[in-house]
């Protein structure tokens, strides 16, 4: 008789457990991820700002995410060094996270003035929060620039 009570009991403690536990799994995937994947990916995703020290610059980025898990990065500066110190530019790129950080392969400069186009790595790194470190690299893996950016708007 305890034996059968003690089974009745757990059953009634189990059901409802594994029903939560079914229910956060379901919203995991409707928001296009697992719980842990959508921490990664909020981290990155906002309007950033920061200043080139390449050539003083104002840097803004804005990153969103795409049903694919991964990200597009737009961004503007008001310096772009690559495009003969123009302003008339725009960086648009696809990105992944890798890790703790967010790569991309597939940066792009297009210089309006000139037409021309300068393909880039980039990498973000948290720093904390609100400020990630970008990285840009040449394809040969040679340093471009760092910049220090600030999350001023999230989503």
């Amino acid at each position: 008789m305890q034996r059968r009570l003690a089974i009745t009991a757990s059953a009634a403690l189990l059901v409802p457990g594994l029903l939560a536990a079914a229910l956060v799994a379901h919203a995991a995937d409707a928001r296009g991820g697992r719980p842990a994947d959508h921490g990664a990916r909020a981290q990155f995703v906002g309007y950033w700002m920061g200043i080139d020290p390449l050539d003083g610059g104002d840097s803004r980025r804005g990153i969103t995410t795409n049903p694919n898990r991964t990200f597009s990065v737009i961004g503007r500066d008001s310096v772009f060094t690559l495009c003969d110190g123009s302003d008339r530019a725009i960086i648009t790129g696809t990105a992944r996270i890798a890790g703790s950080a967010l790569v991309s392969d597939d940066f792009v400069i297009k210089c309006t003035n000139t037409r021309a186009t300068v393909k880039l790595k980039v990498r973000y790194d948290v720093i904390d929060r609100n400020i990630v470190r970008e990285t840009v690299r040449t394809p040969a893996g040679e340093l471009v620039d760092k910049i220090i950016f600030h999350r001023v708007s999230e989503e």
